[in-house]
């Protein structure tokens, strides 16, 4: 069993993310921290709350993290995820509470408690992994390895951005962030658009009819996530819970290793994470093939069951 700490910032996929692992026995979720991405941090914050208190998971801690990129100000994907960053599904407010650490104290307190034990699974922009990184140098070292959902690598038809033309949005809103982790050391497992982006791994209409057949509280909240993507976007994008897969079931993916570097600055290229022959860059994972129908049965039969 994997024991992961989680850094999101729940939007629809980390959400649908979230459910998938609470439901697997390959995971076991220690602890979340959230970040300003898909949504300011403070609903990022109060969504990770809510979907855990939804689900009967209230013991899981969350602590809330950086509230903006390292260098510059938030530009959050509302206007994707819906006003309150969950497509509007009218989940109660959490009555938990937040942890009293922030997230990057939680990340390094976790680690050094069980060094070669946690999986960091990270899923927004990398700004509060970057800042344990800083905080604790020999943090990298101490991880089993981090899975990551980032980046748009040109290694398949799909590997191309989503945020700017050749920019995936969690490396673009904070690449600052991204060279630091990505040149850490840190065993990198990078799941990018390349994958996410197959019209294989996405959930359709015909996906939706089958999780409204069961009326579990999982199967519910996931069905009113997926119709909100389907309408407004046409299919399900699933690139949360692809890199989560990383931890089920890793013949699921492809990975090549490869030298990735991230364009840093706010120029046109900003974000862009751009393989290269360079010895100067460490060496990381980087998916590049999926069994989408494959994927796809392990989450609708994981979250459909009793």
């Amino acid at each position: 069993m994997n024991k992961v700490v989680w850094d999101m910032d729940p939007g629809i996929d980390d959400a649908l993310a979230l459910i998938l692992a609470l439901k697997s026995p390959e995971v076991r979720v220690v602890g979340i921290t959230t970040v300003a991405g898909n949504a300011p941090v403070e609903m990022t914050s109060v969504n990770a709350c809510r979907v855990l208190e939804y689900l009967g998971a209230a013991n899981i801690p969350v602590a809330r993290g950086a509230a903006h990129p390292l260098n510059r100000p938030l530009e959050d994907a509302l206007s994707y995820h819906g006003s309150d960053g969950l497509g509007n599904c009218g989940l109660p407010m959490p009555l938990t509470s937040l942890h009293p650490l922030k997230a990057w104290d939680f990340l390094v307190r976790s680690v050094l408690d069980a060094p070669g034990e946690v999986t960091l699974v990270a899923t927004g922009p990398l700004t509060n992994v970057a800042s344990a990184f800083k905080l604790q140098p020999k943090l990298p070292e101490l991880l089993a390895r981090l899975v990551l959902m980032g980046g748009a690598y040109s290694l398949t038809p799909y590997g191309k951005g989503n945020r700017t033309t050749f920019a995936e949005f969690n490396i673009w809103e904070d690449p600052e962030a991204a060279h630091m982790v990505f040149n850490s050391g840190v065993d990198i497992f990078a799941v990018g658009l390349d994958v996410t982006m197959d019209p294989s791994t996405c959930l359709s209409n015909q996906h939706l009819e089958q999780i409204r057949d069961r009326n579990t509280k999982a199967v519910r909240l996931a069905a009113q996530l997926v119709e909100y993507e389907v309408k407004y976007h046409g299919c399900c994008r699933m690139h949360d819970p692809l890199a989560l897969a990383v931890l089920l079931d890793d013949s699921l993916l492809d990975f090549t290793l490869a030298k990735v570097e991230v364009v840093k600055g706010n120029n046109w290229d900003r974000g862009i994470t751009r393989i290269l022959p360079s010895d100067n860059l460490q060496l990381i994972h980087v998916a590049s093939a999926v069994d989408g129908h494959r994927f796809l049965k392990l989450f609708l039969s994981r979250i459909l069951e009793e």
